[in-house]
């Protein structure tokens, strides 16, 4: 697989280098992540079922590597197989800072997933209002801001 970042061509990324970027990122190990990406495995790579580092960090809650992965230009809309975002992750597993910072960097609060679900149909279907609270906040602070969330 050729991973392409901002239209340039990068190295294939092995299989298992897509493994260890993705276990990194789950279990919240930025050395190891900083490590696989100085070796040329992009910080985009996604593995069989869609998921990337993003998808792992924000499901996990590890917010300091959501902040490096968004600060290295990775795509914060970027969907698996079922078309979930890293922000349905943050949303359905009640990452309130995780879910502030995605959405600050430009995360879509509406896009669908295969179920039909946006990020929100997520948190509420698991009652975290919380995550409601503080993507509503969220969007209120970037629109005061001018700019406009969709």
């Amino acid at each position: 697989m050729v991973i392409a970042i901002n239209g340039a061509e990068q190295i294939p990324a092995a299989t298992e280098s897509v493994e260890e970027l993705l276990e990194a990122a789950r279990y919240g190990e930025n050395d190891d992540l900083i490590s696989l990406e100085s070796t040329g495995v992009s910080l985009d790579s996604n593995d069989s079922q869609g998921r990337t580092a993003l998808h792992m960090a924000a499901a996990n809650g590890h917010l300091d590597i959501v902040g490096y992965l968004i600060s290295r230009g990775v795509d914060v809309n970027a969907s698996n197989v079922e078309n979930n975002t890293p922000l349905h992750w943050a949303c359905l597993n009640g990452h309130v800072e995780v879910v502030k910072k995605l959405v600050l960097s430009g995360a879509n609060v509406s896009l669908l997933n295969s179920h039909e679900r946006t990020p929100i149909d997520e948190a509420l279907s698991m009652g975290k209002m919380d995550v409601i609270d503080a993507i509503n906040a969220t969007i209120v602070e970037l629109e005061l801001t001018g700019v406009n969330v969709s």
